[in-house]
């Protein structure tokens, strides 16, 4: 039996309209688009959420679908996990990129094709996990090199907890599946017990940190910039040439650090 979407509306802390809240159009903030949430707006409520044929729409940024798409789409948690937890497993091995929900697909850039023809996605489903995969990864590396950069602030407690906080929403935009957790785990790790992703990251943080130190600029922008840029040109030096040496990562980094100043 499907669960009930006003129910888990309310489990995941939506903003209702208390005028239509329990009837058949239950209205409440979109906590997709955030459109709604905007300063003011507040008394717009563009998510629709009808409790008779369990489904939701929004009326401003057209995202729709059922109650099990909508509690993948809050928790982030893949389709098919949401549906083992109503209907339990299915018997037949399901491919992990049918795991995928179609926000996630659109940000790797398959959401439109599987969309428009089913049968021939099935058949490119390796290409769309290497996708999803080397997507996965990049954001990762480029979230833990910014959690680092955060952490080795200092007197600045507001400039930290404002970096921290987009992080934490950057991490949630991912729709990465429990993406900030894994760089809490990863960060409580020794460095050189940590995953290839996290070692990665720890040498862009090295070399963001530095280029920010230099100006003492730690500015939301400024730190997010460095983080990314040292990530495409190390992306760059990677197509180059097989960088399997620690020391030269390393080195790689800091030359681009320096290009970057």
């Amino acid at each position: 039996m499907l669960p009930e979407i006003l129910t888990v509306a309310e489990e995941y802390g939506l903003t209702f309209n208390p005028r239509y809240h329990g009837k058949k159009e239950t209205l409440c903030k979109c906590t997709f688009c955030e459109e709604d949430s905007k300063p003011g707006k507040g008394n717009k409520f563009y998510l629709s959420l009808n409790t008779q044929d369990q489904v939701y729409k929004c009326w401003y940024c057209g995202v729709s679908g059922g109650v099990l798409d909508f509690e993948a789409k809050l928790s982030g948690l893949p389709y098919n996990k949401v549906r083992e937890k109503y209907f339990g497993k299915r018997k037949k091995p399901v491919h992990p990129v049918e795991s995928l929900n179609a926000r996630q697909l659109r940000l790797i850039g398959w959401a439109e094709y599987k969309r428009k023809d089913r049968h021939d996605f099935k058949k490119n489903r390796e290409a769309v996990l290497r996708d999803w995969k080397k997507y996965e990864h990049g954001e990762l590396v480029k979230h833990f090199a910014l959690f680092m950069v955060i952490a080795h602030i200092e007197n600045q407690t507001e400039r930290q907890k404002e970096l921290l906080q987009y992080v934490i929403q950057s991490c949630h935009n991912t729709r990465i599946y429990l993406l900030f957790n894994q760089l809490l785990a990863e960060y409580v790790k020794d460095e050189e017990e940590r995953s290839d992703w996290a070692k990665e990251g720890t040498e862009i943080a090295r070399g963001a940190w530095k280029a920010s130190l230099s100006t003492y600029d730690f500015e939301m922008d400024k730190v997010v910039y460095n983080v990314v840029f040292l990530y495409y040109l190390l992306e760059m030096d990677k197509k180059k040439m097989p960088i399997k040496d620690t020391h030269k990562k390393e080195s790689i980094v800091n030359d681009n650090m320096s290009f970057a100043n």
